[in-house]
């Protein structure tokens, strides 16, 4: 974990959202580190339906004014990344 995780309070706590181990926590406490692409997704936390994890994230997070932007960056490549209130996380 950067220091830059660790210092964010803005950012729910991974078991208040996530209770237990599932692919919705790794791929929220992933996001925290920094962005992930899709294809990071799939080879480094093995999430074959990683659309289906955004968009579960996306519900957690609005309410507490968070959501994941999407980059295109070719060749169907996508970045993903938290943000808050427009601002990188």
């Amino acid at each position: 974990m950067t220091q830059q995780t660790l210092l964010n309070f803005t950012a729910p706590r991974p078991d208040e959202l996530f209770p237990g181990d599932n692919q919705d926590r790794r791929l929220y406490l992933r996001l925290l580190e920094g962005a992930i692409t899709n294809a990071e997704m799939r080879d480094e936390l093995r999430l074959l339906s990683y659309t289906r994890r955004l968009s579960d994230l996306r519900e957690r997070l609005a309410p507490h004014g968070m959501t994941i932007t999407k980059k295109h960056l070719g060749d169907g490549v996508f970045q993903y990344s938290l943000t808050h209130g427009g601002a990188r996380v």
